[in-house]
């Protein structure tokens, strides 16, 4: 009875390896069946589509960020507050999970994850924009520069933690909203 979920945790695994390594779109699901070790017809037994892959692997992957922010929001921060929260748990989530932060910054062209559709209500963006009390643009321009420096430390491959950049990047940000 366990060989399912075993079978299906590899194919996630496998796929959240090779979707932040290479893109979502770049990876095909032959190539996410090989790296994990099954046959093409047990990759479709579980997910019928690369999409329901895709969804599922940023509904697991993106859970404890959306949990971090909903706690965030719990608490009512100013929007300064907010900023400089959001940035060190951004840094901090890329500190201890870069691929991760990956997906979130370089979303799929295919479909929009509705862990990170501004018309989700629970979405990252969502609660950062409720609590900064941007308009859309506002929020965009926001996103752009809190994701920026992990986008680039992603691509280049640098070392080092982003966590300790973490309050001056914030007040850098806070112009934003102030």
């Amino acid at each position: 009875m366990g060989r399912p979920a075993f079978v299906r945790e590899r194919i996630l695994n496998a796929a959240f390896d090779l979707f932040a390594r290479e893109g979502y779109e770049a990876v095909a699901t032959r190539t996410i069946a090989q790296e994990a070790n099954v046959g093409p017809a047990s990759m479709f037994k579980h997910f019928p589509t690369k999409e329901h892959l895709g969804r599922e692997l940023y509904r697991v992957a993106l859970a404890p960020l959306q949990k971090q922010f909903a706690e965030l929001a719990a608490q009512r921060p100013s929007p300064t507050a907010a900023v400089t929260a959001a940035v060190e748990l951004m840094y901090r989530a890329y500190d201890e999970r870069p691929r991760m932060l990956a997906l979130l910054v370089f979303p799929p062209h295919d479909f929009l994850p509705t862990e990170i559709d501004r018309a989700n209500p629970d979405s990252v963006r969502s609660v950062l924009q409720r609590l900064t009390g941007l308009d859309d643009d506002g929020e965009a321009i926001l996103w752009g520069a809190m994701t920026g420096p992990l986008h680039d430390r992603f691509l280049r491959q640098r070392d080092g933690k982003m966590g300790p950049s973490a309050p001056a990047h914030a007040a850098r940000l806070i112009h934003l909203v102030g």
